[in-house]
């Protein structure tokens, strides 16, 4: 199994704090952060509520993603993580969320789901967002994964 690392002296480090709410776009707001704080490479932690989400996951055999599972309701983030890279010259938004909200049906009354989000409305979401400046983690197809993955070197998977 190949496996790409590469080292690199980080000038600085910025966190940002973050609060979003009313039915922010969560991909859209951190996008526009990214830009507004011209951030290349970030990790994002969250916890918070959201009123909506819709999860995506990538079929490895054929490349295609699944058709999305959106939920409509009032959910709760457990745990909430990301990075932010550049795409294209643009910021890239990459975030995965671990959820649960009251579910009577369920046998313990809770229900918890995760998995990639395709996109997420905020009710109240807080979050740190950990800057490196100085590093540009960049994406770009991968030959063997079809994936935009970071470009460490020729193919971070190749």
């Amino acid at each position: 199994m190949p496996v790409v690392a590469h080292q690199e002296a980080v000038p600085r480090h910025r966190v940002l704090a973050v609060v979003l709410c009313d039915g922010a776009d969560l991909h859209q707001a951190l996008t526009e952060i990214a830009m507004t704080h011209h951030i290349t490479a970030a990790i994002v932690h969250m916890l918070g509520g959201l009123r909506e989400v819709a999860l995506v996951e990538t079929d490895v055999a054929t490349g295609l993603k699944k058709p999305p599972l959106v939920f409509r309701r009032h959910l709760e983030i457990i745990g909430g993580s990301g990075m932010i890279s550049l795409h294209n010259q643009t910021p890239h938004i990459h975030l995965h969320l671990t959820l649960a909200y009251q579910d009577a049906e369920h046998l313990h009354g809770v229900t918890v789901i995760g998995g990639h989000v395709a996109y997420a409305t905020a009710h109240a979401v807080e979050a740190l967002i950990h800057c490196y400046d100085g590093l540009a983690l960049i994406r770009q197809p991968d030959r063997r994964t079809g994936l935009p993955l970071w470009s460490l070197t020729a193919g971070a998977c190749s």
